[in-house]
């Protein structure tokens, strides 16, 4: 089953959705108008064998990722967090302490963020550790920022390095990496930023995303991408679990080479996409390759 597939059969039911709703289905974070206020909200899950491996990854890890790759959804849209709510599906032969452990993880890390943990629910089962986090957000300064909204002639940042974030052994920076709440708020300060969108799948894929709802090309230098030690640019397309963000603005645009001491790199433009060309495009030497597949889709499988 393709996850994206299942997806847009999902998105086909937006334009039915009621006036409450201003950001459906389709973004990192939907949003819905209550009595004058705008929310956001965002929910996403971590399952042992697939986002983390159980026997080598300390709950103190764990319960942190929980959270704040779903922080990363709330800085892709450039908003603040405000609460987080968590269900949990515990293995049947876990004890208090496992469980406490991995609660407590998941609350110093809502603490740390700014985004309280005030509910949820546990289960327990002959099945493996799952942990789904809510979080809710309000917007920005700028309102919340779409992957929509990328315009012909911007260009396209990355903060940080891409590749390389999970280990052989299913560890590495996926279980550690900061997300970039605080980067995206003081670029939607300074900035006008177009679009954005935080990378959990992989640059070839989300870019992609960005290009699909704004109607553009995105083309990539090969040799500008940040990439880790030991990662090449394919890999740094295709890993995911990176975290980072991926945003487009005015090329014009005065953009330091550092933000809230993170590294912003500069790493193509977007173009005018005609009928039946491709979203991503790798510029490599003298190569022009396709690379929209580049990435994970979640129907086949996880680096972990």
């Amino acid at each position: 089953m393709k996850e994206f597939r299942l997806l847009s059969r999902v998105y086909e039911h937006n334009a039915a959705l009621d006036a409450r709703v201003i950001i459906p289905p389709g973004d990192d974070m939907g949003m819905i108008r209550i009595g004058g206020t705008d929310v956001l909200a965002a929910v996403d899950q971590i399952v042992a064998g697939r986002h983390f491996t159980l026997d080598s990854t300390p709950l103190s890890l764990i319960g942190r990722k929980a959270i704040t790759r779903n922080l990363s959804d709330i800085a892709a849209m450039a908003a603040r967090p405000v609460a987080a709510l968590v269900a949990v599906v515990l293995p049947r032969e876990w004890r208090e302490p496992q469980a406490l452990e991995l609660f407590e993880a998941m609350r110093a890390t809502a603490a740390k963020y700014d985004c309280p943990l005030i509910g949820g629910d546990i289960s327990m089962a002959d099945a493996p550790l799952t942990c789904s986090v809510t979080v809710l957000a309000r917007p920005g300064p700028r309102g919340a920022i779409r992957r929509k909204g990328a315009k012909v002639g911007d260009a396209v940042y990355i903060s940080g390095r891409l590749g390389g974030s999970v280990d052989a052994d299913g560890g590495g920076r996926h279980l550690t990496f900061e997300p970039r709440v605080d980067l995206a708020l003081a670029l939607a300060e300074r900035f006008d930023v177009n679009a954005m969108i935080d990378i959990s799948d992989g640059l070839g894929c989300d870019a992609g995303h960005i290009a699909e709802m704004s109607g553009v090309q995105i083309e990539i230098d090969a040799a500008s991408l940040p990439c880790s030690p030991g990662c090449d640019w394919r890999r740094a397309m295709s890993d995911g679990e990176d975290y980072e963000l991926c945003f487009t603005l005015a090329a014009d645009a005065d953009l330091p080479a550092e933000m809230e001491g993170v590294m912003l790199t500069r790493v193509g433009v977007v173009q005018e996409r005609m009928p039946d060309q491709p979203l991503i495009v790798v510029h490599d030497g003298g190569q022009v390759i396709d690379a929209s597949s580049l990435g994970w889709e979640h129907g086949e499988g996880h680096p972990t």
